[in-house]
């Protein structure tokens, strides 16, 4: 049995979209309604802490946290927007598509903790 195909996370993924703004222009957003993708592995892969200053000066400085998504087929895109454990993330990097054979094919994706 694959991880990659019967991963123990479910998470939810507002698909990328494409739309036109109020001048006429396309442009590319998180749709409305998220797409839910059960037996995906999301893990915690680095942090940062000090790098950027806080939104809030309360806060002190800001962690960020990046997230690895894996996933047999997952409808991510640059634009799209994902949820998992009650975090909302942003794609850093990716999605990149491996199909080297049936066996191994895959979605990975690295993620940003949006704040």
């Amino acid at each position: 049995m694959s991880l990659i195909a019967h991963g123990p996370h479910t998470v939810k993924i507002w698909v990328e979209e494409e739309t036109v703004d109020s001048r006429g222009n396309p442009v590319r957003r998180p749709s409305d309604t998220p797409v839910e993708v059960k037996g995906c592995i999301v893990h915690p892969i680095a942090s940062t802490r000090g790098a950027f200053p806080a939104i809030d000066v309360r806060e002190g400085q800001r962690v960020d946290a990046s997230w690895r998504l894996l996933a047999r087929d997952a409808p991510v895109g640059w634009w799209s927007r994902v949820e998992f454990d009650g975090k909302v993330m942003v794609p850093l990097s990716g999605p990149l598509r491996y199909t080297a054979s049936d066996g191994t094919t895959h979605v990975s994706c690295t993620l940003r903790e949006e704040r």
